[in-house]
C-alpha cells in the first residue's frame, strides 16, 4: 500500500498510529505529546524536551514497520518553536511540496488553523484510515504479544472462577480481574465487563464504579445487588502486554439455571462455531483452484442466520472486529446490504487476510432479561484459523 498516494507528505497525529510507525508512547495518551511527519524520503519526529531522550533511542532503533527503510530524525518542539513552525521548515525543505495530508478523524479544528496559518502555499488534503490499513496486518512480534495477552486472559479467566460466590457483587468481581492482571505484569486492555442477571441483557454494560472502604462498601451494598443462587454471569475482558490487546467474553452460571438460558446459550454457540467453521474451511480452500475469499460480512450472516432460525432476535452489533494496539480496529464485518464491491475493500466488506486478529462474538440479549456473549479471539492464518482465545466454552455452572 502507498500511504503516499496522491502526496508528497502524511502527517500522523493519531498516538496509536505514532507508536506503530515509530514505537514512541507518551505518559498522557489522551494529550498530544507527539507528531510524525512522512516524507518520501524521511520520517520525522515531533516531540518536545520532556521525551528527548527517548526520542533519540527510538532514533537509533531498527523498526520493525514498513518505514524502516527511511529512518527515523526527532525534530524537538518548544513554546518558542512551536510544532507547526517547526513543520512549515521542514516542509519548506522538501521541494516541491504541495500537497500535506492530514488524518482527518483526529486532527482537531484548532490544530488545523494552526497549519493553515504556517503553511504558506501548501494544501491540506484530508485522509482517512491509511495508517490503520496497515496496522490490520501483525508482524510476528505483533502476534507474540497479542498471544501472550490472549493467554493471561485465559489464566485470568481461571482464577477469576474460584472468586465468584454468592453475595460477591459485580465491582468485586471486576476488581479481581484487574488486580491479577495487573500483578501478572500486564494492563487493562478496557474496563472489564461483569454483568450479573438481568444487567447482561446490555452488550456494553457500564456497572456502577464505586472507591473501596467500608462507606463505600455500604453505599455499593444499596445500589448494586449481589449474586444470587440462581444466576446468569457475563465476563468481558482482556489484557494488554506491551502495548497489544486481548479480548474475550465468556458467560457461566450459578445454580440451577433456567432452561431458557441453556437454550440460549446453546444457540450462540452454534452461531460462533458455524462462523469459525466457515472461516477455517475458507481458509484451507485458498490452496485450491480458484478465487477464494473470507468475508466478514459472510461470516456475520452465517452466524445471525442460526440464531434468527432459533427465533431470537439477532444481536445489535457486528459479529467482530480487529484487534491489536487498540481494542477496536479494521476490519469490522458484519453483513449489509451494499457490501458486494467490484473489488475487495477491507474497511467495507471486511475480506479476511491473512495476519489478521479479529473477535468471534455473536449475542444474544433479551431486553431487561438476561443476555448470552461468546467471544474469542481468532488470528486469520493463510491455510485456516488459530483460536487465541483457549478458556472453555462448555456450559459452565458454579
Amino acid at each position: 500500500m502507498n500511504i503516499l498516494k496522491n502526496l508528497d507528505a502524511l502527517l500522523i497525529t493519531n498516538p496509536t498510529n505514532i507508536r506503530y510507525l515509530t514505537g514512541f508512547v507518551g505518559a498522557a495518551p489522551d494529550e498530544r505529546e507527539a507528531y510524525v511527519l512522512l516524507t518520501k524520503s524521511q520520517t520525522y519526529l515531533f516531540t518536545n524536551a520532556l521525551y528527548q531522550e527517548k526520542a533519540k533511542k527510538l532514533t537509533s532503533l531498527k523498526r520493525l514497520n514498513l518505514l524502516a527503510s527511511k529512518g527515523l530524525t526527532f525534530i524537538e518542539t518548544s513554546r518558542e518553536n512551536p510544532f507547526a513552525k517547526k513543520l512549515a521548515e521542514i516542509m519548506a525543505g522538501c521541494n516541491p511540496a504541495k500537497c500535506l495530508g492530514f488524518e482527518e478523524n483526529d486532527l482537531t479544528v484548532a490544530e488545523y488553523q494552526k497549519l493553515k496559518k504556517e503553511l504558506i502555499g501548501i494544501t491540506l488534503v484530508p485522509t482517512k484510515g491509511r495508517i490503520e490499513e496497515l496496522r490490520m496486518i501483525k508482524r510476528k512480534d505483533e502476534i507474540a504479544n497479542i498471544s501472550a495477552a490472549a493467554k493471561l486472559t485465559d489464566q485470568c479467566f481461571d482464577f477469576i472462577l474460584g472468586k465468584i460466590k454468592i453475595g460477591v457483587t459485580e465491582t468485586d468481581i471486576a476488581w479481581e480481574i484487574e488486580s491479577f492482571i495487573r500483578k501478572n505484569g500486564a494492563s487493562l486492555a478496557f474496563s472489564p465487563i461483569v454483568a450479573f442477571g438481568k444487567n447482561s441483557s446490555q452488550p456494553h454494560y457500564l456497572r456502577s464504579v464505586f472507591a473501596r472502604g467500608p462507606l463505600a462498601k455500604l453505599q455499593e451494598d444499596l445500589l448494586q445487588t449481589a449474586l444470587r443462587s440462581s444466576d446468569i454471569i457475563l465476563l468481558d475482558f482482556g489484557a494488554k502486554i506491551n502495548g497489544y490487546c486481548s479480548d474475550m467474553t465468556r458467560v457461566v452460571f450459578v445454580g440451577k439455571p433456567k432452561d431458557e438460558w441453556r437454550q440460549a446459550y446453546n444457540t450462540v454457540f452454534d452461531a460462533q462455531h458455524a462462523a469459525l467453521e466457515y472461516l477455517h474451511l475458507e481458509g484451507v480452500k485458498a490452496h485450491l483452484p480458484g478465487d477464494v475469499r473470507r468475508s466478514g460480512a459472510d461470516a456475520d450472516h452465517i452466524a445471525r442466520r442460526v440464531i434468527e432460525r432459533a427465533g431470537y432476535p439477532t444481536y445489535p452489533h457486528s459479529l467482530g472486529h480487529g484487534v491489536g494496539l487498540a481494542i477496536h480496529e479494521i476490519p469490522r464485518f458484519i453483513a449489509r446490504k451494499d457490501r458486494i464491491l467490484p473489488k475487495p475493500q477491507p474497511q467495507k466488506d471486511a475480506i479476511l487476510l491473512p495476519g489478521m486478529v479479529v473477535t468471534v462474538e455473536p449475542g444474544i440479549y433479551i431486553e431487561g432479561q438476561y443476555g448470552i456473549r461468546i467471544e474469542d479471539l481468532v488470528l486469520i492464518r493463510d491455510n485456516g484459523i488459530e483460536i487465541l482465545s483457549v478458556s472453555s466454552k462448555k456450559f459452565t455452572i458454579l
